[in-house]
């Protein structure tokens, strides 16, 4: 009987551990990712036999060990599997060698530890942008002092995009600036993954004190700064000044029978989301710190007194800066009496109903309405025309500034088309 229970045990084929997962997320180059622990996962070297049988003299020699009844090494002093050791297959690499500790504790196995929210969810279908050099009667070489940043794999999570409207005699200094220094201090920001409100905050403050530095002149020139962080189906919108964001949702249209009082859908209509706020002085609460830093909020005066003209900010005693906003980044005379840099951030969930972004500089939206840009992205986001959609909308603004003034301001704009899941 001894005999036939041995014979039993020895013909008992070994259970084989199940190959352990190798997926790696793939990372994708970009010059403004900055490497992150927390975004790659680290394998411990395991203790297993099993994953260091490197020859088949090591499994023989491991072989003729097995007489013994415990199995000791000067890695684990802990008994052995026997069985399970005799059936791994030899590892072709470190992250497929299984794991003689206990599976029970995440930190011993190959699992990513990083939520799954933390994963890449691709919400942007295209994307596109125009700019257009403004005209000034008699300045035929006026530059474009507007900028934009489009930038896909800002990290392996976020994409980042950016309108900078420049004004003053440096303006497009400034503007530039803004395009090549925000992303880099954004993207090494300790505070981007955890807290991005303060990230976007504490950088747009950082890029406001390094200006001061720079060997262009920021004291009667600056920009404002409108910018889209989007990670997942999240999305963070910081303003500074006048340029503007807005997001398209289309919802459907309902009605209701008298036989069934379920809604029944019948077609779809669409409304505009403001992302931002226009930072003008006229508002309450950004006169009112205007108005306790020393500075004054007035319009243009003729020669009658009159008003005329948006409302502007000056000095108490002094008729300078006469900014037409109430925050931009640079403009420190200006920043004397109370204009800041401090962005205006909204946070937002994306929706499968979400259908497309704009951001624009006021060259845009000066006599446009998010709705008429609305209405003249959707027939280009049902065709899926991204690049018709933002050609069309900056000549259309342009053709409003003809219209209605004898100056063109500076246009740009970026139209994103969005595939929410």
């Amino acid at each position: 009987m001894d005999f036939l229970k041995n014979k039993a045990k020895s013909s008992a084929r070994p259970a084989t551990p199940s190959k352990p997962n190798t997926s790696r997320s793939k990372l994708v180059q970009s010059p403004y990712r900055v490497p992150s622990g927390k975004l790659i996962p680290k394998h411990r070297p395991t203790n297993s036999y099993g994953g260091v049988l490197q020859s088949d003299r090591s499994h023989g020699q491991l072989k003729e060990s097995i007489s013994k009844p415990v199995l000791k090494t000067t890695y684990d002093t802990r008994p052995k599997d026997v069985k399970s050791v005799l059936g791994h297959r030899k590892s072709s690499s470190i992250a497929e060698r299984p794991s003689s500790l206990p599976l029970t504790d995440p930190e011993f196995t190959h699992k990513r530890k990083y939520s799954i929210d933390r994963i890449k969810i691709e919400v942007i279908l295209s994307f596109s942008y125009k700019t257009m050099t403004g005209y000034m009667p008699g300045n035929p070489a006026k530059v474009n002092q507007d900028s934009f940043i489009t930038i896909q794999n800002l990290t392996d999570e976020c994409t980042f995009f950016g309108v900078a409207d420049g004004h003053g005699i440096n303006g497009k200094e400034v503007s530039s600036f803004i395009k090549e220094r925000f992303p880099i201090l954004l993207s090494k920001d300790p505070n981007l993954l955890g807290n991005p409100r303060k990230a976007l905050s504490v950088c747009a403050n950082k890029t406001n004190l390094d200006l001061a530095h720079q060997e262009f002149d920021v004291n009667f020139s600056g920009s404002t700064f409108v910018s889209i962080l989007i990670r997942g189906k999240k999305l963070w919108c910081a303003n500074i000044g006048d340029s503007r964001a807005f997001i398209a949702r289309q919802l459907p249209d309902t009605y209701q029978s008298y036989k069934n009082i379920r809604s029944k859908p019948i077609g779809n209509h669409w409304m505009s989301i403001a992302l931002s706020r226009d930072h003008k002085p006229n508002e309450s609460d950004e006169s009112s710190r205007i108005l306790k830093h020393g500075g004054r909020v007035e319009a243009y005066q003729d020669e009658h007194g009159n008003p005329f003209g948006p409302a502007r900010v000056w000095l108490k005693n002094q008729n300078i800066p006469g900014l037409a906003m109430s925050r931009s980044l640079g403009d420190r005379v200006a920043g004397s009496v109370g204009v800041i840099c401090e962005p205006e951030i909204l946070e937002f969930d994306l929706t499968p109903e979400d259908k497309f972004i704009v951001l624009g500089s006021d060259g845009i939206f000066e006599f446009l309405s998010n709705e008429d840009v609305l209405k003249i992205v959707v027939p280009y986001w049902r065709i899926n025309d991204v690049n018709g959609a933002s050609e069309v909308l900056a000549k259309e603004a342009k053709y409003k500034w003809m219209k209605e003034e004898e100056v063109i301001d500076d246009i740009t704009c970026i139209v994103i088309f969005l595939n929410v899941p």
